[in-house]
């Protein structure tokens, strides 16, 4: 990558990486959903264990900052969801095509959205975080995009609850599913020195993202979580079907 920043495609995703982290930090999710596209096209060797190595960093820098308010009951039951899905999403590597799964998860996070703006109310308790955490293990693992399901089960939750045990949430889920995909021989050597040369570049991004979380607080949560989680389904729908 180094040798692609002095080109604009690499200068690109460099600012992708940079603004990825700006948004990871200032809401606790997004960070795949805005570089993974990017780098995908550059070079599929990006996606999916390089990418979800940089996120879950991403995500322990925002740990750090807000750790007394991590909701530890709501973090329980989502990586139980997460556990069980990302070993059974690492096995299903290769079974389905990329675009396959794009088109699944592209269409279910949709539908999520439209049901949101519909009037539908998920509330952030046990059931409904265990089945976000679960949907979104194999989302993450399989195409690095895994945020949706919990960012909507979030969406009417203070913004400090939310940022702060999302990243927690993605840290400890982002590690299963690295060792997931090790275990299955899909994650090694090449992918780690490829996750190195992102991490500044989205730690520089991190850096940034305090003036991001004043209007998180300030109750800007949903309209967020509906666009980014928008915006996730169109690029999984784009994967699938261009």
């Amino acid at each position: 990558m180094i040798d692609m920043l002095w080109t604009w495609p690499g200068l690109a995703a460099a600012i992708a990486l940079v603004a990825a982290g700006a948004i990871q930090g200032s809401t606790g999710f997004g960070f795949n959903m805005l570089a993974a596209p990017l780098l995908a096209v550059l070079d599929p060797a990006f996606v999916p264990g390089p990418m979800i190595a940089v996120a879950t960093l991403v995500s322990a820098g925002g740990v750090v900052s807000e750790f007394n308010a991590i909701n530890r009951t709501d973090l329980g039951f989502a990586l139980g969801g997460r556990v069980l899905s990302a070993t059974l999403a690492a096995l299903l590597i290769g079974v389905m095509s990329q675009e396959a799964f794009a088109a699944l998860f592209g269409t279910a996070v949709l539908m999520g959205v439209v049901l949101s703006l519909g009037g539908l109310r998920i509330a952030a308790r046990p059931s409904t975080l265990f089945a976000a955490g679960t949907l979104s293990g194999f989302m993450g693992t399989l195409t690095s995009i895994g945020a949706p399901p919990m960012a909507i089960v979030y969406q009417d939750t203070g913004g400090t609850r939310m940022r702060a045990t999302l990243n927690a949430y993605f840290v400890v889920g982002g590690l299963i599913s690295l060792t997931a995909l090790f275990l299955t021989g899909h994650f090694g050597w090449q992918e780690v020195k490829l996750a190195c040369l992102m991490t500044p570049f989205a730690f520089a991004g991190l850096l940034l993202s305090r003036w991001g979380r004043m209007i998180v607080d300030r109750g800007g949560i949903k309209p967020i979580v509906l666009t980014v989680s928008t915006a996730s389904a169109a690029i999984l729908l784009f994967r699938a079907f261009a």
